[in-house]
């Protein structure tokens, strides 16, 4: 429950952040997006991730953004990413608007018995313009996960302990909204 709530009022408290804008122009060079998403997993052993990113992108050019990201990302574990992130769009602004996207970071876990990893997802989507310059975005990619856990295992004989590596491997589906 806690999380929960505290996943309420995160997405409350960047929701009402507001870009700053250059001089020159009406039009900001920064913008947030946040998203949510599941996946579909391709690993052993199988978990189906669920998660939650905030992100802030500069906008380099026209088609270039570049920023950085956060989240909670729930596996049998939950970690919390931090990437550098770059977005292209592919072609001119219109109703439906193509893009992709590549992330690269760290996971760090904050359980006291598991460590993060190695972050990455690449993803290919559409954003569609909505009302006060919000976009809808609906994205469909690839996610790579890694993290260590410790593990247990008990028998009448024996009580063991050991490091167990994961590598989490899902397609992704993700939507948000970017403003």
């Amino acid at each position: 429950m806690k999380r929960f709530i505290f996943i309420i009022l995160l997405c409350i408290a960047v929701s009402s952040v507001k870009a700053q804008t250059n001089g020159e122009s009406k039009e900001s060079k920064i913008s947030f997006a946040t998203t949510i998403g599941t996946g579909l997993s391709m690993s052993t052993p199988s978990s189906t991730p669920f998660t939650w990113q905030v992100l802030g992108y500069y906008k380099l050019t026209d088609r270039w953004s570049a920023g950085a990201g956060t989240g909670l990302s729930f596996y049998e574990k939950t970690l919390i990413p931090v990437y550098g992130n770059i977005r292209f769009q592919i072609g001119r602004e219109r109703k439906f608007t193509p893009y992709v996207e590549s992330a690269v970071g760290y996971s760090f876990a904050p359980s006291g018995n598991a460590n993060g990893g190695f972050f990455m997802n690449q993803s290919v989507g559409i954003q569609y313009p909505l009302k006060n310059k919000m976009k809808l975005q609906l994205a469909v990619g690839y996610e790579l996960q890694e993290l260590e856990r410790l593990k247990k295992h008990t028998d009448s004989f024996f009580l063991k302990e050991f490091e167990e590596k994961l590598s989490h491997h899902s397609i992704s589906f993700k939507i948000g909204l970017r403003f």
